[in-house]
């Protein structure tokens, strides 16, 4: 039997992070770029928050009643301090796959940061979670 899948092993280690200073306008041009949902923010190497692409959303100002000089100076002036989610839950590399996934589902989340001692390593996401999946079922198949 092999051993149980770690964090480690499906984990995204390729980050894309900003700093809580940045602005919502930087945010949101980095999720386009590099299509990403989520951007773990950080001072150094270490987590003190993390951006959803739904956190962007909700802070954004409509479109429909705004026009697009105010959308962007309101994009522009924001920090992403101001809705960034402070509180977090992280799981660690070594930590088992399941266990994680299990925290996951729980809680409704579609990621959790993966830290070792203070520092940021990675991110575990739902996509990550699926990933893993289609291999095991390849495998079985």
């Amino acid at each position: 039997m092999a051993a149980p899948l770690k964090v480690r092993d499906v984990m995204t280690t390729s980050l894309v992070t900003l700093s809580p200073e940045d602005n919502l306008m930087d945010a949101l041009q980095l999720m386009r770029l590099r299509k990403v949902r989520r951007i773990p923010i950080v001072v150094g190497d270490k987590l003190v928050g993390l951006l959803t692409e739904g956190d962007l959303k909700r802070a954004e100002p409509s479109t429909l009643t705004e026009t697009e000089e105010r959308f962007t100076q309101v994009m522009e002036q924001t920090q992403i301090l101001q809705i960034m989610v402070h509180n977090l839950l992280t799981t660690t590399p070594d930590t088992p796959l399941l266990d994680a996934t299990r925290i996951l589902r729980a809680n409704k989340y579609g990621t959790l940061p993966v830290l070792e001692g203070d520092k940021l390593v990675g991110i575990l996401t739902d996509n990550d979670l699926l990933g893993a999946l289609v291999k095991v079922l390849e495998d079985r198949a």
